[in-house]
């Protein structure tokens, strides 16, 4: 899986022009509203309610200490679908895949 993804982003990346309209709307919209059938490894850092007062030492606590930009989103009103909720991490994950390839980002990082 992780071969895959590095092989789709050089492409995104060899190919920017051509495929960012088509990697981030439609396609991450129709991610958002299939996202729970799409599933296969976590991406993202989550928070709920509960979380309010933790969420710096949450995010302190993730595993790389070396990252270079991040995305949030509330999940509301995703590409005009509406409030997707969790399924809405298909944004930031659209978002950033554009980034890489555009900015030479590490998508390590």
């Amino acid at each position: 899986m992780k071969l895959l993804i590095c092989l789709s982003l050089q492409v995104l990346i060899d190919n920017i022009k051509e495929f960012a309209p088509i990697v981030y709307t439609p396609t991450v919209g129709l991610i958002c509203e299939n996202y729970g059938g799409l599933y296969r490894r976590p991406r993202g850092m989550y928070f709920s309610a509960k979380d309010q007062g933790e969420m710096m030492s949450m995010i302190h606590n993730w595993p790389s200490k070396q990252v270079d930009m991040i995305v949030v989103t509330d999940g509301s009103r995703i590409l005009g679908l509406g409030d997707l909720g969790i399924q809405g991490i298909g944004i930031p994950i659209g978002k950033l895949d554009i980034y890489v390839a555009a900015a030479g980002i590490n998508p390590q990082r």
